[in-house]
C-alpha cells in the first residue's frame, strides 16, 4: 500500500476514534467497585424524597388496581436496587434495551392477601410488573429504605 494512503487512513481512523470519544455519554453509570451488592449507589442515585413519592404513586395506582383503600395495602418490601438493563426487572417481548445498571427500586405491595410487585428507575413513577415478566435485581437484594 502506498505509504500517503497509509498515512491518509491512519489519520481518518485516529480523528474516528478521537471523535467518539469525544461524543459518548458522560452520563453513563460508573463501574461498580467496593459495594458488591451496589445498594449505596442505588440509594445515592434514588434519593429521600423520590422514595416517597414513587411510593405514593405506586400505592396510588395499586388502590385502583386492586379496588382497595390505599390504606389496606402493606408494604411488603421497599429496597433500593440496581437493575440489569433498561427494562428495569421487567422486559416486555419483543423490546430491546440498554444493558447497562440501571439505579431504581423495587416494591413488594399486598393488597387483599395479593402480592404486586412495582420496579421503578432512580426517577419517575414506579410502575406495576406482572409476576410472569419480572426479573430479579442485578446486584443482590438492595437495601431496605422502610
Amino acid at each position: 500500500m502506498n505509504k500517503t494512503i497509509r498515512q491518509a487512513l491512519q489519520l481518518g481512523v485516529c480523528g474516528l476514534f478521537l471523535t467518539c470519544a469525544a461524543c459518548r455519554n458522560d452520563t453513563a453509570e460508573a463501574p461498580m467497585a467496593a459495594d458488591p451488592a451496589g445498594a449505596n449507589e442505588a440509594a445515592t442515585a434514588v434519593g429521600g424524597d423520590g422514595l416517597e413519592q414513587q411510593l405514593a404513586a405506586a400505592l396510588a395506582d395499586l388502590a385502583s388496581r386492586a379496588g382497595v383503600a390505599a390504606d389496606a395495602i402493606t408494604v411488603t418490601r421497599a429496597s433500593i436496587v440496581n437493575w440489569g438493563s433498561g427494562a428495569v426487572g421487567c422486559p416486555e417481548e419483543g423490546m430491546a434495551y440498554t444493558q447497562a445498571i440501571v439505579p431504581g427500586i423495587l416494591l413488594l405491595l399486598e393488597a387483599e392477601g395479593v402480592i404486586y410487585r412495582y420496579h421503578g428507575r432512580a426517577t419517575g413513577d414506579a410502575f406495576h410488573c406482572p409476576d410472569d415478566r419480572a426479573e430479579a435485581p442485578a446486584l443482590g437484594p438492595g437495601e431496605e429504605f422502610m
